[in-house]
């Protein structure tokens, strides 16, 4: 019979824990992450990104989360866009088990997480802090 420790256990649990949320622990930058958004195939979804609204679904296919977005404008910018503006189609295949990234020109970038079957799809917004360096005396 194998035995455990309490730590082992611990630590086990907590990995899966923190792998069944999709969590990335390789991120390299500085930033919060809000909430995360969990949505089923074919179910729509939709966040905010600084100044920009997207909206979107994927499909659970080609072994991955075919993911489709429309980014535009929000709020008073949008009424604005409606005179002349367009929104942008952004697609691609997020495979199961990885993960996408999406960054924009004012800031925040978006995380999109496919989980293994691609049974469902992770989405997190990162406000992205920039780094500064400590002045060198």
């Amino acid at each position: 019979m194998t035995k455990f420790s309490s730590k082992s256990v611990v630590a086990a649990v907590s990995f899966a824990v923190a792998g069944l949320a999709g969590l990335n622990a390789t991120t390299g930058h500085a930033g919060e992450f809000s909430s995360a958004t969990v949505v089923k195939p074919k179910a729509g979804l939709s966040f905010p990104l600084g100044s920009k609204q997207a909206v979107g679904y994927f499909l659970a296919e080609r072994g991955g989360c075919d993911l489709t977005l429309l980014v535009g404008e929000a709020g008073e910018a949008a009424a604005d866009a409606e005179k002349g503006g367009s929104a942008s189609r952004f697609t691609t295949l997020v495979a199961a088990g990885r993960t996408a990234r999406m960054d924009t020109a004012d800031g925040p970038s978006v995380e999109f997480f496919c989980s293994t079957g691609a049974s469902f799809l992770t989405t997190r917004v990162i406000d992205r802090l920039a780094y500064s360096a400590p002045a060198i005396r």
